[in-house]
């Protein structure tokens, strides 16, 4: 073996030598991150990010604070167990008192009310929700609600170990988000019952 030809030889062990830890610790970085994702950590946003681009000219809600109509024994009612406030100003929200699954995790639900100076203006937002969230009859997963405000659909969808409850009414001026995160499929006779409840209070 000439001089030349043992000098790569060595060089392309020493490579090897670096290129097998590098590739190691990266696959178990990439292990760590997807056992990481995997607990029960979704919670809920008291304040939903929009699914498009709002616009000056678009509809703007007013302020109003969600705290006044829906309570911590609305909270209970929804989640199944005694609750603690998160925030109890505009939006609201809530989660356990208690961890109710390993690792800390906390069952947790929020409420979100849009208030409108016109029923013209509520109208215009909400048929723009509803195209953005998609909420439309026959759609997977979309369950259209009667007995509730003047429109209401619910939503339940697996997210990782937990299950999201989102709910939508509409009614004159207003329209409202109740959207719980459980580690078990929530009740939709309780998240109905709940959101009829906080709809009636509505001023």
């Amino acid at each position: 073996m000439s001089f030349q030809s043992g000098r790569f030889d060595m060089h392309a062990r020493f490579n090897a030598y670096r290129i097998i830890p590098a590739l190691v610790f990266a696959c178990w970085f990439v292990i760590a991150a997807t056992r990481g994702n995997h607990g029960l950590t979704p919670k809920v946003s008291a304040t939903p990010v929009p699914d498009g681009p709002l616009l000056q000219s678009d509809p703007q809600a007013v302020s109003f604070n969600a705290c006044t109509i829906f309570s911590a024994a609305d909270a209970a009612q929804v989640l199944g167990v005694p609750v603690r406030p998160v925030t109890t100003v505009g939006n609201c929200s809530y989660e356990a008192a208690k961890a109710t699954s390993g690792g800390g995790w906390h069952r947790n639900t929020a409420l979100n009310v849009f208030k409108y100076k016109s029923a013209a203006e509520e109208s215009s937002a909400w048929g723009d929700l509803k195209i953005l969230r998609r909420l439309e009859p026959g759609r997977k997963n979309v369950t259209v609600l009667s007995g509730i405000g003047s429109e209401a659909y619910m939503q339940i969808l697996p997210n990782g170990d937990a299950f999201e409850a989102e709910l939508w009414v509409h009614k004159n001026t207003w329209h409202l988000r109740l959207v719980s995160v459980t580690e078990q499929s929530p009740s939709p006779d309780v998240l109905k019952a709940t959101a009829q409840k906080i709809v009636a209070k509505l001023p």
